[in-house]
């Protein structure tokens, strides 16, 4: 319950102190998790739904530690594994279709975010520029 409670508060914290990712947490989670839901029965989209909600986790575990730290894009490193996966599902899925369109929506906002993420980290390691706001 603890974890839980340390991401809704890192939530929280992010709303009140950055519009910019106040809008961009819920474009980048919430379709995922509504993808596991709605597309419950394609192995792939429960993957990524359950995989949003323990970077979320551990995300609010880092900020726990280290409020508005860079370091919290390192949970999304948990994505890695999954790109093989993404790519084939969008070479074999028709992307006109609603799980195609999720398909395609998500693996945007994740290379999107993955890109964010390798550029918060060396800022945090190289510029030791420590703090995401």
């Amino acid at each position: 319950m603890r974890y839980a409670k340390d991401a809704l508060k890192m939530i929280s914290d992010l709303r009140q102190e950055s519009p910019a990712m106040s809008r961009w947490g819920p474009a980048l989670n919430f379709p995922q998790i509504l993808g596991g839901i709605v597309f419950y029965d394609r192995p792939l989209a429960v993957v990524v739904a359950v995989l949003c909600i323990i970077t979320v986790m551990i995300a609010g575990q880092i900020h726990r530690k280290e409020r508005f730290s860079r370091l919290t894009s390192l949970c999304h490193v948990l994505w890695l594994p999954l790109a093989p996966f993404m790519v084939a599902a969008l070479l074999s899925t028709d992307l006109t279709s609603w799980y195609g369109i999720w398909l395609v929506y998500v693996s945007a906002t994740m290379t999107i975010s993955l890109v964010l993420d390798v550029r918060n980290v060396s800022k945090y390691i190289f510029a030791e520029d420590r703090s995401m706001l």
